[in-house]
């Protein structure tokens, strides 16, 4: 989660504190009333609620970031703007693009279809680096690629056909990727 969502959690926190101390100064305390164990309770499921909320709108916040636009030529990220596909190809580029993001709330605009006209819309729902000999998640994310594992990298590419009406795949793995790209 980003430091805001604490920011906001914390907030509510220290807010259920000042309104349990309000309750006993005010002597609320000393009614005994079924409402009070009530109320209590729908606090904290509503305290429960909006952490829960944060949790999935930072998902889905991550998972916009994680979509790549790929053109013949060149790939567009929202956090890292445009980036040329080198010698590697696309799928090397994506893969070391996805390595780089920091999930940063500063976003690049797409650029105008004139200058960037992409073709494929990659939305990667999983992606997860591996070291070569324990399979965990690795450290180093931008290491050589000829030392690395394939990632875990799960997600849908759209083929986009402006005559004809876009068409999605879903892939897998990195040779369903490339499948999907072609």
């Amino acid at each position: 989660m980003r430091k805001s969502n604490y920011l906001v959690l914390g907030a509510a926190a220290v807010v259920a504190a000042l309104l349990l101390v309000l309750w006993y100064h005010l002597g609320f305390n000393r009614i005994d009333s079924p409402l009070d164990l009530t109320l209590a309770i729908v606090w904290w499921v509503g305290i429960v609620a909006i952490a829960a909320i944060l949790v999935r709108v930072e998902e889905r916040r991550r998972r916009q970031v994680r979509t790549l636009y790929v053109s013949p030529k060149s790939l567009y990220s929202s956090e890292l703007g445009m980036v040329g596909i080198g010698k590697a190809g696309a799928v090397e580029t994506m893969r070391g693009m996805l390595g780089q993001l920091k999930y940063g709330f500063d976003s690049k605009g797409l650029p105008d279809r004139k200058k960037f006209d992409y073709r494929f819309v990659v939305r990667t729902d999983e992606f997860k680096e591996h070291d070569e000999e324990s399979g965990k998640p690795a450290d180093n994310a931008a290491g050589s690629t000829a030392q690395r594992k394939d990632p875990t990298w799960k997600g849908t590419v759209i083929k986009i056909d402006r005559q004809n009406g876009n068409s999605e795949t879903s892939f897998d793995g990195i040779d369903q990727l490339k499948a999907a790209l072609v």
